[in-house]
C-alpha cells in the first residue's frame, strides 16, 4: 500500500509581485539572514497546483492575488533525488500578510540590471543586508519575463487597479513592470484602441495641474492582444 504522507517530489514556488508608487516588490521569506522565495507545502498532488498556491495565499498568508499564473517549470538538479520545481506568479493589491517572517524586498534591488527606466542610468540601489540564492535570482528572473510577455494579452492586470484611474497612472504602473520608459503618445494609442478601458465622464486635475480624464476597465482582460510598448 502506498504511503499518502510521501511527500511528491515537486516544489511548489509561489511569488507575489506589489506595485509600490514608484517600485515594484516581491514578497519574500527571511529569517535575518538569508532570504528566499515561497515555497508552498506539498504533501499530496489531489488539486490543481494553482489552486493549491491560491489556497496557501488566502488561508496561510492572508493576501489575495490577481489569478495566478505559471511562470517556469524547471528541475533542482543539486538536490537528490532530483526534485522538479514550478513557479506561479500574481499580483498582490496590498502589503498585508500574517507573517513575521514575511517581508516585501524591491524587486529591481535584486535585479538591477532589469529597471531601464531611466535608459542607461541604471539606479544605484543599496546592496541588500539579506539576499536571495542565485538559484532563487534565476527563478525570480524568469518569472519576470513571464510576467513581461504576458503584458501583451493583458495590457490592464483588472484586479489590482482602482475603480477609475488616469491614463498617466497606467503608464506608469506599466513601466515599473516592464523596467523601461514607454512613449506616451504611443502607450496612450494602443491601450484605447485595445477597447479595455471606458472613459467616465469624470476629470480630475494632476500635479502638473494638467487636467486628466478618468477611466475604468470596461471588459474581463485577456480578451484580446494588445502589446504594451
Amino acid at each position: 500500500m502506498k504511503d499518502a504522507t510521501v511527500r511528491p517530489p515537486v516544489d511548489l514556488v509561489v511569488i507575489p509581485f506589489q506595485l509600490g508608487s514608484r517600485d515594484p516588490y516581491v514578497l519574500v521569506w527571511s529569517d535575518g539572514r538569508r532570504l528566499s522565495l515561497l515555497r508552498v507545502p506539498l504533501m499530496a498532488l489531489d488539486r490543481p497546483l494553482e489552486a493549491i498556491a491560491e489556497h496557501f495565499l488566502v488561508r496561510t498568508i492572508g493576501m489575495t492575488v490577481s489569478p495566478l499564473s505559471q511562470s517556469i517549470a524547471t528541475q533542482d538538479l543539486e538536490r537528490q533525488p532530483a526534485v522538479a520545481e514550478l513557479c506561479y506568479y500574481g499580483l498582490a493589491k496590498s502589503r498585508f500578510t500574517n507573517g513575521e517572517r514575511l517581508v516585501w524586498i524591491p524587486l529591481y534591488q535584486h535585479l538591477p540590471d532589469e529597471d531601464r527606466r531611466h535608459g542607461e542610468d541604471l539606479v544605484q540601489w543599496d546592496t541588500p543586508t539579506c539576499q536571495l540564492s542565485d538559484h532563487d535570482i534565476q527563478l525570480l528572473l524568469a518569472t519576470l519575463t513571464t510576467l513581461r510577455r504576458s503584458l501583451d494579452r493583458k495590457p490592464v492586470i483588472q484586479e489590482i487597479e482602482p475603480e477609475a484611474f488616469t491614463l498617466s497612472y497606467l503608464q506608469q504602473r506599466t513601466e515599473m513592470l516592464l523596467g523601461v520608459s514607454l512613449h506616451t503618445q504611443n502607450f496612450r494609442r494602443k491601450i484605447l484602441d485595445s477597447g479595455y478601458l471606458e472613459p467616465l465622464d469624470i476629470v480630475v486635475t494632476q500635479t502638473a495641474g494638467r487636467p486628466a480624464l478618468l477611466y475604468r476597465v470596461t471588459r474581463p482582460v485577456g480578451s484580446k492582444d494588445c502589446p504594451a510598448s
